[in-house]
């Protein structure tokens, strides 16, 4: 049976020990680190190799173990090779010695793949310390034989051998029962054989797909089956199911519950943020303040061999269970157990954040991983947010207010020279109230990383300073901004502006056009699929998202058209008419609701439209809403939604795009109608404007990309709350006059066949009469 697993999982497996500590200290995981390493390899000559990829296959005791990884550097002299380990710290070099068994650890794996390759009797290695402070290195070497490398290797292989026999079990359990694996219902619904058949081929042929599918296809079973498939045939190592929300996720879990009850054994696991999975009342991940943090590396492989033999599906409540059980932190735990797992439920972050991705998937080694992308709409949005930043000069005036002038002298300095030069730019761009650029501000990156590393003396030595907290908090900021900033490609943009009313200027790094950073992105899956209910216009999302060689599904809803009346009736809702038209929208809700007694959704584009007409209809008419409020908690969310019931007649007032717009399932009589006002378009703004100017620079309707796309995605997700199955009969009334254009009916999903266009004389009620009365299952 074959093993798979990195040269720095085994070593840390068979070698780690002691506490978690993410106490400011000596974290090489910054930017600072990185750019550490590449300014050492830099700086050698051509007979310095970089990322050098290295491999073993070995049997033993009937194992096969590919083990492997990318070395940092390796120089050749000759007949001769050097292993180049780089270790970057914010520790005095002096304080440095040569005795971290883990880094020559690592080393020595590579060494010995080399030598093995090379057929060299024995190999130098260098373990080169950089100082993230000056760049300036301190080397140790050793010489090691062949025969001393091998007995090491087959050592930590013999450590690993116990564990390594429970993941053969799990593997062979996993590829016997997804190979043999049938589809969990009798019968195919509409169109959800022609997904899982389209997935399966795309996972196959190694292609990138997009599957518009309308609600009730069943789109998380049929993406999920077939790609178990495409493991038990051999064909991937891993899934990733990737959603915008976690609400999303539990879905996938049953799905994955349902396949578990008809004979899958797969291990799978559903990744939740460290906030959320914390088992103390305050995440700090220290020995000091958390008793799971303390000794956690001593016991979490005794955990992660418990959970792997016993579970199969790890959810929340599995979770914590183990990790309260060998008390261990729950989150370190659960990416650990994700290195063994075959099916990895996940935030979008977890792949696509440059400060969130789990590195220990992407960056070492790259498996045969496919990306399943859940409500794909919703991964435009949150990868700009993922690639934007901002800070303002307030925030370097606040922060200059907690060091000492005396011994923090280098701090306020660095501080001063970043507030200086947001009041350079504000000058040189002409002190506009906004200015934008896709050329990349080099200098302002500079001074903050001149900051940050003034900034880790402070926190290395200052753990007591009452103000820690929020200057660590800063640090973080500024780390995040740079590691967004190294990304900066085409579709960024830096942005300066300056509120006249606050006087603060801001500096922000900007992502437009997310399309070529997802596209890399990408890459590092075999095939990735994306999927929702509204992929409309298909090619907007292809090309936006960076998925252009795509192939592309879309498919037919699987409910009777004819159970669905949608109305259109024009009133402008333009923020220029809104005030006048108040009246008319009050009436026209009120016209609406009282057709059929019932459960009504009103969207509407905005708080302030929405509780404009709100005040006009309460003042009225005496009749009772219930009005979404501009911030709300899940559990208020819940409650809200729990007074839709089959006998309630509840009317809500709700905004488009926002919590109530996407993930509600109310099926039967508690919704029979939505009305929706206006065509959905975000705000005019300077972002907006200028995502505009981006792709009308780029030969695409810019404004298309900017407002009508966004736009009529929200309304064709608060549509999609009205028929939620082959039960379920509904109105969706369609508010405002752009509505009859061309260019939106040509933008209308396939089952959207039962349209009718409101004329002066048209009676609402006579023609909602009508559509009850055919779908009497529907009345009352």
């Amino acid at each position: 049976m074959l093993i798979k697993i990195s040269v720095r999982n085994l070593i840390e497996f068979v070698m780690r020990s002691g506490d978690i500590d993410n106490t400011f200290k000596d974290n090489t995981r910054m930017i600072e680190g990185i750019r550490a390493h590449q300014k050492i390899q830099k700086s050698y000559g051509d007979n310095y190799s970089s990322e050098y990829y290295l491999k073993d296959i070995t049997e033993y005791n009937d194992v096969t173990f590919h083990v492997e990884g990318r070395a940092d550097g390796i120089i050749r002299n000759g007949t001769s090779y050097i292993v180049d380990e780089i270790k970057s710290t914010k520790r005095n070099l002096e304080d440095i010695d040569d005795s971290n068994s883990l880094h020559w650890a690592q080393a020595m794996c590579y060494a010995y793949f080399l030598a093995k390759n090379k057929n060299l009797e024995s190999v130098d290695i260098q373990l080169t310390y950089v100082s993230t402070e000056d760049y300036n290195t301190k080397n140790f070497k050793r010489n090691y034989s062949f025969i001393y490398l091998e007995d090491f290797y087959i050592n930590l292989l013999k450590q690993y051998l116990n564990f390594s026999k429970i993941l053969t079990e799990n593997i062979k359990r996993r590829d016997f029962t997804a190979k043999n694996l049938d589809f969990p219902y009798d019968n195919y619904r509409k169109g959800q054989r022609k997904m899982a058949v389209a997935i399966y081929k795309s996972i196959l042929d190694n292609n990138n797909l997009f599957v518009d599918a309308p609600t009730g296809i069943g789109k998380t079973i049929s993406s999920i089956f077939p790609s178990v498939k495409a493991i038990g045939e051999g064909l991937i190592d891993k899934i990733f199911y990737l959603t915008s929300k976690s609400t999303t996720g539990n879905e996938a879990i049953k799905a994955l519950k349902l396949l578990e009850e008809k004979g899958l054994g797969m291990l799978c696991l559903h990744i939740t943020s460290k906030e959320k999975v914390c088992l103390n009342d305050e995440v700090k991940c220290n020995p000091s303040d958390c008793p799971f943090a303390k000794g956690h590396f001593d016991r979490v492989n005794e955990a992660i061999k418990d959970i792997i033999s016993n579970e199969t599906i790890i959810d929340y409540d599995t979770l914590t269970s183990y990790s309260e059980k060998h008390k261990v932190c729950p989150f370190e735990f659960e990416l650990d157990v994700a290195i063994y797992s075959d099916f990895i439920i996940c935030d979008y972050n977890y792949v696509f954040d440059p400060n969130a991705y789990m590195r220990r998937f992407f960056e070492e080694v790259i498996s045969r991983y496919i990306f399943l992308i859940d409500e794909a709409h919703n991964l435009l949005d949150r990868s700009r947010d993922m690639y934007s930043f901002k800070f303002t000069n307030k925030e370097f005036i606040e922060l200059r207010e907690y060091f000492n002038k005396d011994r923090d002298r280098r701090i306020l300095n660095n501080i001063g020279d970043i507030i200086d030069e947001f009041e350079k730019n504000y000058i040189n761009f002409g002190k506009k109230l906004n200015y934008s650029t896709n050329k990349h501000l080099d200098d302002i990156d500079e001074k903050l990383i001149k900051l940050n590393k003034s900034l880790e003396k402070f926190l290395v030595e200052e753990k007591i300073n009452k103000n820690y907290d929020i200057i660590l908090d800063a640090y973080f900021n500024i780390t995040r901004y740079l590691k967004i900033s190294d990304n900066f490609m085409d579709g960024f943009y830096n942005i300066i502006s300056y509120d006249d009313v606050e006087k603060v200027k801001t500096f922000e790094i900007k992502c437009i056009d997310p399309s070529d950073i997802l596209k890399n992105k990408y890459k590092l899956a075999v095939s990735t699929i994306f999927f929702s209910a509204t992929l409309s216009p298909i090619m907007f999302y292809v090309n936006i998202l960076g998925a252009e060689d795509s192939l592309k599904l879309r498919l037919e809803s699987p409910f009777n058209a004819n159970k669905q009346l949608i109305i259109q009736k024009s009133i402008s809702t333009r923020y220029k008419d809104r005030i006048n038209s108040l009246t008319h929208m009050s009436d026209s809700i009120n016209e609406f609701i009282n057709t059929k007694i019932g459960n009504y959704f009103i969207f509407f584009p905005s708080f302030n439209y929405l509780e404009a007409v709100a005040g006009d209809y309460m003042v009225r008419y005496d009749e009772n809403i219930i009005i979404q409020d501009r911030s709300m908690t899940k559990i208020e969310r819940d409650n809200f939604l729990n007074k839709f019931t089959d006998k309630s007649s509840e009317i809500a007032f709700l905004v488009l795009g926002g919590i109530f717009s996407e993930g509600v399932d109310l099926v039967g009589n508690k919704l029979i109608g939505t009305m929706i006002i206006s065509v959905g378009m975000p705000g005019v703004s300077y972002d907006r404007n200028l995502i505009k100017k981006h792709f009308d620079e780029k030969g695409l309707n810019g404004f298309d990309y900017s407002y009508t796309y966004p736009g009529i995605n929200r309304i064709f997700q608060a549509a999609g709350r009205v028929i939620r199955s082959n039960e379920d009969y509904g109105i969706v009334y369609l508010v405002d006059d752009r509505f009859s254009w061309n260019k939106y009916k040509m933008l209308y999903p396939p089952h959207w066949k039962n349209i009718l266009y409101l004329d002066g004389g048209s009676n609402v009620k006579e023609i909602t009469d009508k559509f009850w009365r055919n779908n009497e299952k529907k009345g009352n």
